[in-house]
């Protein structure tokens, strides 16, 4: 019997009271892991239906947890928890002359890429096309045009949310005292601190990329699990790479329909939002007749802003245990590219559930990133902004022993990869959480101080789910 709520009379928008001990359904997220049934799910259409969500959830003892895209997979869902599904915010209000874009807080990523595209501007985005703009901006925001434009949340004009008060505010790099330190700790650490419905950012020209006929250019190798080396060498040659071009090495098998479906392969690639002629210079590596000979495919493509994202839509498939285990690094060594790699094998060779995870080291030029640091966004919440290296793997799963395993998986693999850059404080991405995570990897002692300070400002009571809990 589903319990009894009271003031339920004052929400005007669809809404459900789910009955205890049923599995969880209307709560959308990429990962089943850590979530029961809440005792109420809302979706909200306007300020108003938030606003009354809020005081439901005050009134019942509820703790509020906003969906937007549904890929906080460290965010707990449970029998004291009121959902709250933004997929009706679907806002996207492109100001060309301005150069911002409002962005509703139910807008997901490729829903916003197609959308500009078609009027040819874009904004940085990360590689999917699955997750919510609100999410990646909260949580600082690294993508393919790190190197052009910085983080995400470097490039927030503003943000329009419902605090746990009931109000409806706006907050900007305009605002001062209390608002000022809240905008700032949204544009990098924003989770649990009001109900985002719109944020403004930055919007651009297709056109000043000056890419050849307004398409990304790619070049990429595929090498066998003997190449480790080989693969390994060549990626960290191309450090520091321009700052139009992102540099991945990708373990991952070899999905179905191709040949040897289900092996490890290693993916070598280079993404350049420039000329064909320049994305050719900046990674001239990937046409040595040496490094071509070792690979088993070499591919060179060229695909619109709006499309890009679109090869990666099979990491976008809902269900199943998931987690995100993350670091940044000032320093990569080939020793702990190889230990990685025969760590990740290891585990997906024992686990035959988890042959879908994957393991990705990225190479940016941060020299943008420390420039808006040591000016106009010194305040945000971004910190190792100079650090080029970034490592990142995806976990999936369906068995739960597995799911245990790959925890201890994550722990050694993030344990190799920080043993060979000794000198830096450990970093993480704040969107790649996970569960019992040290804070410490996030942010300063003196952050948390500052993050804390603003949660008990503007949720002294907790209404809203946060990992930052003083």
């Amino acid at each position: 019997m589903a319990p009894t709520l009271s003031g339920l009379d004052s929400i005007k928008c669809e809404f459900v009271v789910p009955s205890p001990g049923t599995p969880p359904s209307g709560v959308v997220r990429w990962s089943d892991t850590n979530i029961e049934q809440p005792s109420l799910i809302v979706k909200p259409t306007t300020e108003e239906d938030v606003q009354a969500s809020i005081k439901v959830a005050k009134s019942n003892g509820l703790t509020i947890i906003v969906g937007g895209g549904g890929h906080g997979t460290f965010v707990p869902v449970d029998s004291k928890t009121l959902y709250l599904d933004m997929a009706s915010f679907k806002t996207i209000k492109l100001d060309m002359r301005a150069g911002l874009v409002e962005v509703g807080g139910g807008v997901t990523t490729g829903e916003l890429s197609k959308a500009l595209a078609d009027q040819g501007c874009y904004t940085p985005l990360p590689n999917s096309n699955a997750v919510g703009v609100v999410g990646c901006i909260i949580g600082g925001g690294v993508t393919p045009l790190f190197g052009t434009h910085g983080w995400m949340a470097d490039l927030v004009e503003s943000f329009r949310l419902a605090t746990a008060e009931g109000k409806v505010i706006e907050v900007n790099s305009s605002s001062t005292g209390e608002e000022l330190a809240l905008f700032n700790a949204l544009c990098g650490a924003g989770h649990g601190l009001g109900v985002i419905t719109a944020v403004k950012t930055a919007a651009f020209p297709i056109k000043d990329l000056n890419m050849t006929d307004d398409k990304v250019w790619m070049r990429s190798l595929v090498f066998p699990p003997t190449a480790i080396e080989t693969a390994a060498e060549a990626f960290l040659k191309l450090q520091r790479p321009a700052s139009s071009t992102s540099v991945n090495l990708l373990f991952m098998r070899s999905p179905p329909g191709t040949p040897a479906a289900g092996s490890p392969i290693i993916v070598l690639g280079a993404t350049a939002f420039a000329s064909v002629e320049q994305g050719e210079g900046h990674a001239s590596i990937l046409f040595s007749d040496d490094l071509v000979g070792k690979a088993i495919v070499a591919n060179t493509e060229a695909t619109p802003v709006a499309n890009l994202n679109d090869r990666y839509a099979p990491q976008d498939s809902r269900g199943g245990h998931k987690a995100i285990a993350s670091c940044r690094l000032n320093n990569l060594e080939i020793s702990s590219l190889k230990s990685a790699f025969e760590q990740w094998v290891s585990v997906t060779e024992k686990y035959p559930d988890s042959r879908r995870s994957i393991l990705v080291a990225g190479l940016y030029d941060s020299t943008k990133a420390v420039q808006l640091g040591n000016l106009e966004t010194a305040d945000r919440f971004v910190e190792g902004r100079e650090r080029d290296f970034s490592i990142m793997t995806v976990t999936i799963c369906s068995e739960d022993n597995t799911r245990v395993a790959l925890v201890e998986y994550m722990d050694t693999l993030m344990k190799t990869f920080r043993e060979g850059d000794p000198e830096s404080v450990p970093r993480s991405f704040p969107n790649n959480l996970r569960f019992g995570m040290n804070l410490d990897e996030l942010f300063s002692k003196e952050r948390l101080t500052q993050l804390h300070d603003t949660k008990d400002r503007w949720d002294a009571d907790e209404i809203f789910w946060t990992p930052y809990s003083s």
